[in-house]
């Protein structure tokens, strides 16, 4: 299995599978975080799609899958919402993850997939475990500088 889709709609779940099974991608879905959860072992897949925020704005799916990520750090995830959470900085998503707003066009979906289905050995893994904190702290670093720039440059214009 390549892909995981984690989605209690089973008419949704249909859809996003056939899509991706029409461009050759094997795919599997289970309806529940503790399903999936399971799967990460032996065989476990390299792109698991799923919700940002299972109810509302509870941001469950974005727990989830950190912590799916913690058991098998190759993992990939695209999350899927209507809209980007309130509550998630713009800068919150790491290197390996995506946010795609529902509806979302198939060939998106599958170029999306297809970018982060790069195959990973052991070794790129521990090295991308290794290196994990150094990224997370540069693109904090970055967001911050941003957001320190635009105040700078709104307060000139207030200031004229």
């Amino acid at each position: 299995m390549d892909v995981l889709i984690v989605e209690r709609d089973e008419l949704i779940a249909a859809v996003l599978s056939d899509a991706l099974s029409a461009d050759g991608i094997s795919v599997a879905v289970v309806p529940s975080e503790e399903e999936a959860m399971r799967t990460c072992r032996d065989g476990s897949p390299r792109v698991v799609i799923t919700g940002i925020n299972r109810r509302s704005e509870d941001m469950k799916g974005l727990y989830f899958a950190r912590a799916m990520r913690v058991r098998c750090p190759w993992l990939a995830v695209v999350f899927m919402a209507a809209l980007w959470p309130v509550r998630l900085h713009q800068c919150a998503l790491g290197i390996r993850e995506r946010f795609l707003t529902k509806p979302v066009a198939m060939v998106k979906l599958e170029c999306t997939v297809r970018e982060l289905w790069q195959p990973l050995d052991q070794h790129d893994a521990r090295s991308d475990r290794r290196n994990i904190s150094t990224i997370f702290a540069c693109r904090r670093r970055l967001c911050s500088l941003v957001h320190v720039a635009v105040k700078r440059y709104r307060g000139l214009l207030l200031n004229h």
